[in-house]
């Protein structure tokens, strides 16, 4: 096995130098299943913190030891009034949580030893897949220290509120689009996004496209059938254009540079609608 880093003698003190993003996973999803765009966009110079939600993730385990297994799947039925919007209200909480903690020095030299100090938790960029892109977009609205937010293929839940914020949504272009024409949702809330504000359409992508799955099946060359789940596109080819444009959406947020990516078509990523 190889990895993608070294260790390093060198310690950094001042962990609050590097802009801080957390990352939420779809519904009943773990975090680890998105780990390597979490790496790339932590290699751009990003913090990155990427969460599990207890009773959806198969098991959370706490810094004591201790764990919580994750219930079946009932728990998050969305034919149950009302549950998945409770749900969010949850995960909401639970980015609120996670973001207090990393800015505690006591709880970060736990995760970084030799830090000085916690992360600078006044503005922290959110972006996540599916629930949890809802989840990302819901605490934008909720929550000051977040300014901006990425809606990656997800269905928006949640009473909304209007924001000034930046915020993407990204979606799916033919031949199985998912944007504003065909999602309620997000036509919903875009009339709530009073900022910055832009939607991307992947083509031939599926709603897996926005994860891991696709490069690590290319990778393995595991010869299953599964465009429907995540399209054409070849895996390397999808992660490619997903870490660049992340990454552009966080350079804007979180260090003021603009991209001409999100001005309209690109030579280099024809795959892309912008909207």
């Amino acid at each position: 096995m190889q990895v993608c880093c070294k260790p390093s003698r060198r310690v950094v003190k001042d962990v609050g130098k590097f802009p801080l993003v957390l990352f939420s996973p779809g519904l009943g999803g773990s975090r680890l299943l998105y780990n390597v765009l979490a790496e790339s966009l932590a290699s751009a110079g990003y913090a990155v913190a990427t969460m599990d939600h207890t009773f959806e993730a198969l098991v959370v385990e706490y810094p004591d030891g201790s764990f919580t297994p994750g219930l079946n799947a009932s728990y998050w039925d969305p034919s149950i009034p009302g549950r998945l919007e409770s749900l969010l209200g949850v995960r909401v909480e639970d980015g609120r949580f996670v973001l207090s903690q990393l800015g505690r020095k006591d709880v970060v030299r736990k995760l970084a030893p030799g830090s000085a100090c916690g992360f600078n938790t006044s503005r922290v960029a959110f972006y996540g897949h599916s629930f949890g892109g809802a989840t990302a977009i819901s605490a934008l609205m909720n929550d000051t220290r977040f300014t901006g937010a990425i809606n990656m293929d997800g269905t928006q839940y949640g009473n909304q509120t209007d924001v000034k914020k930046p915020a993407l949504l990204f979606g799916r272009a033919k031949p199985s689009p998912h944007n504003r024409t065909n999602d309620a949702s997000w036509e919903g809330v875009w009339r709530h996004l009073k900022g910055w504000r832009r939607e991307l359409g992947l083509e031939d992508s599926e709603h897996l496209t926005f994860g891991d799955v696709p490069l690590l099946l290319k990778l393995i060359r595991l010869p299953i059938p599964v465009k429907p789940i995540i399209g054409s596109l070849d895996g390397e080819r999808s992660f490619e254009i997903i870490t660049t444009y992340i990454e552009a959406f966080m350079d804007y947020v979180l260090k003021g540079k603009k991209s001409e990516l999100f001005d309209g078509p690109s030579e280099k990523f024809p795959e892309i609608v912008v909207g």
